[in-house]
């Protein structure tokens, strides 16, 4: 079929075109009159992804398109929609309870998820790239409802996003609390049995150190002994000089026992540990003073280096004696701090989250209030009836081409010619109408195509 017959059937069959174009057109006139309008309502919120968390001190840095996509989701998540339902009160509305019974068949139980489903039907949220807001659409047959429902879900989706924090941050919470309750019940018997330890070995603790007093008296005895061979090489008048070490020990022993006490009280450990060691000391400067009232009661020197000597070798003996005991020591007290340790961890970390969970603090600021557009943002009328003028020409067209196609007519000589496989030599009783403005047309395209063949024949000869 040529160009000139296909217009010739559209014009021929022009009453069926127009049919269906204005069938088309007052159907979508109709149609855009009793559509229900709609408006769209529009809520915005930011999310702050660069300033860190002020609880944690976290941001969210890298994992911003996660984040924002976990964002969408919860808006529209079918527990935020939920939520919606209840501050509505929509669950006790008797004209939503027979619309659910008959949207259910009265088989529904659940008429709150059900309300839910309706609300999430018509919201959407998506981000305004490249920015951080999140924009949350809701449609509805009033704008007063629209703005009033998107509101709502922008408020449902903060406050369940600050919930889920103070949830999750609560429960491990107790679950840090837990272990730092452990960790402290661990480090108590720790410390116990050190010392039940030291008190069975007679060892003296300062402040959970050991206090090796064995040790401090080997030194002072070394210092004795030596002194005391100075003096014996100095001659029979030489002095040896008195010990005094003990007693500036005691001396500060009963400074830090006062002291505890005002700070530690009676039964703390260290307080104990300092009663002890003050035990064990009075008994150095006893034998102090006994050897300084032993020599100034005419000792020879001799005799007083050679008892300074025996003194020495005997707390030798005692200091090598207990080395193992204070390793064992040594060693309680560096797993006893281990044990400090995770306990402080454990207790930190649970008091951090115990302060993020009562926090009202988030990274979402809602920007102003939701927006409704003037005029519905459905039925669009110009889009429904430009589209049903497209569609009804269509439909025109295809239906003239259909009843041509079962009722074929000759209609002019090009028909004839095309009917018949041969040329038309003349046309006998020319209607008056034969110019008509297809035939021109038709002719002026016809000339068109003869004269182009022409020119392709005159430069293919040439």
């Amino acid at each position: 079929m040529s160009l000139i017959q296909f217009l010739r059937i559209l014009a021929a069959r022009r009453g069926i075109v127009l049919a269906a174009l204005l069938s088309c057109f007052m159907v979508a006139l109709i149609m855009s009159q009793i559509l229900p309008k709609k408006y769209e309502a529009t809520a915005r919120v930011m999310l702050d992804t660069t300033t860190p968390d002020p609880v944690t001190g976290i941001a969210i840095g890298s994992g911003y398109r996660a984040f924002v996509k976990t964002q969408t989701e919860l808006i529209e998540d079918e527990q935020n929609a939920g939520r919606v339902v209840d501050k509505l009160g929509w669950a006790n509305e008797p004209q939503l309870i027979a619309a659910y019974a008959r949207a259910t068949d009265g088989k529904g139980t659940d008429i709150r998820r059900w309300l839910a489903q309706q609300i999430l039907e018509v919201t959407s949220a998506q981000v305004i790239e490249p920015s951080n807001i999140i924009e949350i659409k809701y449609i509805s047959a009033t704008p007063d409802i629209a703005r009033r429902i998107a509101t709502m879900i922008r408020e449902v989706y903060i406050e369940s996003t600050i919930d889920v924090r103070r949830e999750t941050a609560g429960r491990n919470a107790d679950w840090y609390s837990a272990q730092a309750e452990k960790a402290k019940l661990t480090l108590t018997s720790a410390e116990g049995d050190r010392a039940k330890y030291a008190k069975a070995n007679g060892i003296a603790l300062q402040g959970g150190a050991v206090l090796d007093v064995e040790t401090a008296k080997l030194g002072q005895l070394t210092t004795q002994s030596a002194q005391a061979a100075t003096a014996l090489q100095g001659g029979p008048g030489a002095a040896v000089a008195p010990p005094g070490g003990a007693t500036l020990q005691l001396a500060t022993i009963n400074q830090q026992i006062a002291q505890a006490a005002e700070t530690l009280g009676p039964n703390h450990p260290t307080y104990q540990s300092l009663q002890r060691q003050k035990t064990l000391v009075e008994g150095l400067v006893a034998r102090e003073n006994a050897a300084i009232a032993a020599y100034r009661n005419g000792p020879s020197t001799s005799a007083a280096v050679a008892q300074i000597d025996s003194a020495y070798n005997a707390q030798k003996n005692r200091v090598i004696g207990q080395s193992e005991t204070l390793s064992k020591l040594e060693q309680m007290n560096r797993d006893i701090d281990v044990k400090r340790d995770q306990y402080l961890r454990a207790a930190q970390r649970a008091a951090q989250l115990k302060l993020e969970a009562s926090t009202s603090e988030t990274t979402i600021t809602p920007l102003g209030e939701a927006t409704v557009p003037d005029s519905p943002s459905s039925p669009k009328v110009p889009l429904i009836i430009f589209g049903a003028i497209g569609f009804g020409l269509a439909l025109g067209v295809g239906l003239a081409l259909l009843i041509e196609l079962f009722g074929r007519r000759v209609r002019c000589d090009e028909d004839l010619e095309y009917a018949a496989k041969a040329p038309v030599f003349a046309v006998i009783g020319q209607p008056d109408n034969y110019d008509s403005w297809y035939r021109r047309f038709a002719r002026s395209i016809r000339l068109r195509i003869s004269d182009r063949r022409q020119r392709q024949l005159a430069e293919a000869s040439a």
